[in-house]
This record gives C-alpha cells, structure tokens and sequence, in this order.
C-alpha cells in the first residue's frame, strides 16, 4: 500500500497536527516504511497451535478474607475527622 502526501495531509488534518514542509517527507518516508511493515506480517502464513497441557491459570482463586467492617472502627479511630461514622473532609468542589 502506498501512503500518498495527500494521505498525509488528510491524516495531518484529521488529527490535528501541523506538519512543515521538511518534515513532510520524513513522515512520509516514516509512514510508508510502517505500512509496508503491516503489510509484510499480513501476508504471513501459518497455524496457531494451542496445546492445553502446557498452559495452567497461575493466579490466585479469588477469595474474600476480611469480612466488611472489620477495620471500619480502626480506620475512624485515625481520622482526624468523623461525623456519623464518616470521615469528614473539607470542601474540595464548589
């Protein structure tokens, strides 16, 4: 696929990147270069092969171990601030 200096412009537009004359023709050599690498692995053949022996799930089971509330009175104790078993902050939003 060939990446056109109108290509450019328009992808400059859409964007909304100014692009100067010198380094228009870098980009472009930069861009075709990326394309012509996209559609190098596109053209690649082959099989993805899967084996479900070799691949196990190595993360932890996802277990609850602390009840909710168990630290609520500890974390209030700390506060500088509490109303009505709330931490009371100041106002950061008008």
């Amino acid at each position: 696929m060939q990446f056109s200096k109108e290509d450019l412009k328009k992808l400059s537009e859409l964007s909304r990147i100014s692009i100067t004359g010198d380094q228009e023709d870098k980009m472009l050599k930069d861009m075709q270069a990326i394309l012509g690498y996209v559609s190098e692995i596109n053209t690649t053949e082959g099989e993805t092969v899967k084996e479900k022996e070799s691949h196990y799930n190595v993360v932890r089971e996802d277990i609850v171990t602390h009840q909710s509330g168990d630290n609520t009175n500890a974390i209030l104790d700390e506060a500088p601030n509490v109303l009505d078993a709330y931490v009371k902050v100041a106002q950061v939003l008008k």
